[in-house]
This record gives C-alpha cells, structure tokens and sequence, in this order.
C-alpha cells in the first residue's frame, strides 16, 4: 500500500478518524474536528459522552472494538480515513495481574490492530494519542529525545504502543506522531485528582486525605490539548516520527492543587498527606515546559490553570446537582 505524501494545511473536508471517540479528550476531539470542517468519524464500543455534544455536532458513530482484528479493519477500511487518532485504550488503574492483561489488550492488541487497518486504507497521518507516563520518573521538563522509562502496566503498553507505530513508520512508509499530554483536566472529565478533591466538598467529608501529596502534576486544559493534536494534524507528514510533549507548563504539587481547588471552591476543609499512602508506581515529578511543541507545532497552552479549575469546577458541580434531579 502506498501512503500519500501530504503536508495538510486544513482539516477542512478531510476525512478523519477518532478511535476512543466517545471518551473524553475522544469526544471534545470530534467536536473541534467537526467545528473545522473535517467528516468526522468516532469509532467506540458505544456511544457514552458523545451523547453529550451538540445535536448539530456532524459527526458518523462506529461501534467498533479493537481488540478484534476482522472488525476494526472492516470497520476502518470502509471509513477510509485520511487522518486517524488513536485514543482507544484501556485506563491507568491499579497494578495486579489483571490490569496487566487488560492493558496489554487494550493498550498493545488494539493499537496494533489499528496500525494495520490503516496501513490497508493507504491513509496520510497516524497521530498517537500517548501519554507523559511513559517517561516514569526521569527528569523533567520532558524532551522528544529523553528515553522512556515507564513504570507501570499502562504506562508500558503506552510506550510500547508507540513503538509499534514507529515500526509500522519504518515497515511500511506510514506517516505516524506521538503526542503526550500530562494530566489533562476539564469538563467532561473522569475521576482524577481534581473530580476528588471536588467530590470531598460535596460529600460533606471532614477533609481530603491525599496519598502523598509532594509528588508534581502539570495541569493541561482540555481545549488546549485538543488544539495541539489538531496543530499536528495540520502539519500532515512534516511531523511523522516525532514526539511531541505537551502539558499545562506549570508543575504545581498534588497538595498545592487541591489546596488551589479549595480556594476557589471556598471551603476549608483540612488536606491530610500520607505519605505512606504512595502507591510503588507513583510520578514523583510531571512537567514539561511545552519548548519543542512550540518550536514543532507553534503551539501554547491559552488556558491558566486557575480558569481551567473554575471551569472544571462548574462543570462537576453541576453534573452532580443534574444527577441529583434526575433521581
């Protein structure tokens, strides 16, 4: 199969893929794609915040699971993507044999399976939705050129993954890009740090007890993650075998944030670190200063880190009181 050579200016009438579409970076993802002009597809299990978009959000649904071979080829082939984002994948959790062989088939099974029903459909651009975790504890701030050492079943089927769209770049001649974000946070979003220091405040708990506590996050609004893997897009083939990190560029300490949640939330409730509490593959330190995805993609993080939160805030605070209603 012979890829297309392209250097992509507009996403405008382009045919493009979300694997995971009906996640949550997946689902803001088809909307800005669709706010483009693009004709979007979003492939997933089932349709979850997808429901949630904008009725006039264009968009085709493709219940799909890839981790079976046949399916997802048949599947994207008959899509026949141009550009195709790959966010499907089994969670972060909890390390037991279990999570290992869930993310080894979610993580490793399904993005292998994806690789080759694209390399089928001859498409342009592969872009690897990754993830910072790959670097495990190295140094921060994070560079393409710093070797990956993750620590935890997600992290290394992540890493991994990444290394099988470098091989099929190699194999094949398939345009492919890495992109990892650090923790990426906004409406819509799953449980994490911010939903549960959140959830403390409207659960009436006495305080928020954190499992360390001195360990760094490096916050990343949701739109401005989205608008970093459309700025890869854009620059089509140009970008193929790179890693671009992206994060919120300010590395603030799990208790600094939920302190900041706090504030803007008003409330007083105590913040109890154990620091015994640490789970064995716990990141220390998570940060990147966003200077090579400037110099690749001329890209910045707009969103400050208190407007994000207040943003997130409103957003579960009102989901809860929409669910409260509708019970």
């Amino acid at each position: 199969m012979v890829h297309r050579v392209v250097n992509i200016s507009t996403l405008a009438g382009k045919r493009v893929l979300v694997t995971g579409g009906s996640g949550f970076l997946g689902s803001h993802l088809v909307q800005g794609l669709a706010q483009e002009g693009a004709i979007v597809g979003a492939l997933a299990r089932t349709e979850g915040k997808l429901a949630l978009l904008n009725p006039h959000c264009a968009y085709s649904f493709l219940k799909c699971d890839v981790t079976k071979a046949k399916e997802t080829v048949e599947t994207i082939v008959s899509f026949a993507p141009h550009i195709l984002f790959h966010f499907a994948a089994s969670p972060d959790a909890p390390e037991n044999f279990s999570q290992s062989q869930a993310c080894i088939h979610g993580n490793l099974t399904g993005t292998l399976n994806t690789l080759e029903a694209f390399r089928l459909c001859g498409g342009e651009l592969f872009v690897y939705g990754d993830s910072c975790k790959a670097y495990g504890n190295s140094e921060v701030p994070y560079r393409e050129s710093m070797p990956v050492q993750p620590i935890s079943s997600y992290a290394i089927t992540k890493a991994a993954g990444w290394q099988f769209c470098d091989l099929y770049r190699k194999l094949h001649g398939m345009a492919t890009v890495s992109v990892r974000p650090t923790l990426t946070y906004g409406p819509g979003q799953s449980h994490n740090l911010i939903s549960f220091v959140v959830g403390c405040v409207l659960d009436c708990k006495r305080e928020v007890r954190l499992a360390g506590g001195t360990q760094t996050r490096d916050p990343l609004f949701v739109s401005d993650t989205i608008e970093a893997f459309l700025a890869t897009a854009r620059l089509g083939t140009t970008v193929s075998g790179r890693v671009i990190n992206i994060g919120g560029g300010s590395e603030i300490s799990v208790a600094q944030l939920a302190a900041m949640i706090l504030e803007l939330m008003g409330s007083r409730l105590p913040i109890v670190s154990i620091q015994s509490g640490a789970r064995p593959t716990e990141i220390w330190r998570n940060h990147c200063d966003n200077i090579e995805a400037n110099e690749i993609l001329g890209w910045w993080p707009r969103t400050d880190l208190r407007t994000g939160l207040r943003k997130t805030i409103q957003y579960l605070v009102e989901s809860r009181a929409a669910t409260a209603n509708s019970a």
